[in-house]
């Protein structure tokens, strides 16, 4: 596997909860090595899945063998912990202009960067962005955050209008995309949208 502007990561554990993000750094002969702020791991060899962001080719989800252990190189203050990655597979790749959406019917309150309120419904979702309906009037280019509980996780999400259309039952409908999403709030949400799809599939006449 050959990155092409890879500079972080999340790691899973063996529960398939996120673990802890990284700092990558790769070698020319394709080594890959991650680096932890994470103060609260152990020297631990196990396999596992790690989600690489790579900007230029989107989420790379690999399949990879970890070996942790004490960083003893000069970062190691604020990077308590390293590892040596090997790439055992690699999973699937998700290129963020391809993000798989579902539709869902989400009703909740979001707050402009002004500090002002509005309550909306949110009518798709995809890792990369909500399609929101609202009787509230709001310019293209405004950021606002909502918090909700996707499955356990309860997440601060923070999102830019990009675009703006008449609702056909009222309001308006507003196309938004996620800015500054943590990976570990980006990987709740992909985790979502998925199980989301799969209850879809499997029951083809149910209204999520």
């Amino acid at each position: 596997m050959k990155f092409r502007d890879c500079e972080s990561c999340l790691v899973y554990g063996t529960d398939n909860k996120p673990l802890s993000r990284a700092r990558v750094e790769t070698g020319n002969d394709e080594t890959v090595r991650l680096y932890f702020s994470n103060y609260k791991l152990r020297s631990v060899r196990f396999q596992t899945f790690v989600d690489f962001y790579d900007m230029q080719q989107g989420l790379i989800r690999c399949y990879c063998e970890l070996v942790i252990r004490k960083n003893a190189q000069e970062n190691r203050i604020n990077e308590p912990w390293m590892a040596d990655c090997e790439i055992l597979e690699i999973s699937d790749v998700f290129q963020r202009q391809k993000d798989l959406r579902v539709r869902v019917h989400i009703s909740t309150e979001f707050t402009l960067s002004s500090g002002s309120f509005f309550t909306g419904t949110i009518r798709n979702i995809s890792a990369g962005g909500i399609y929101v309906v609202t009787s509230q009037a709001i310019k293209t280019g405004e950021k606002f955050f909502f918090t909700h509980r996707f499955e356990k996780d309860l997440c601060q999400v923070s999102a830019k209008i990009l675009r703006v259309k008449r609702a056909a039952t009222g309001g308006f409908g507003y196309g938004c995309q996620f800015v500054n999403l943590s990976s570990e709030t980006e990987a709740t949400i992909r985790k979502f949208v998925f199980a989301k799809q799969m209850e879809k599939q499997k029951n083809p006449g149910r209204k999520i």
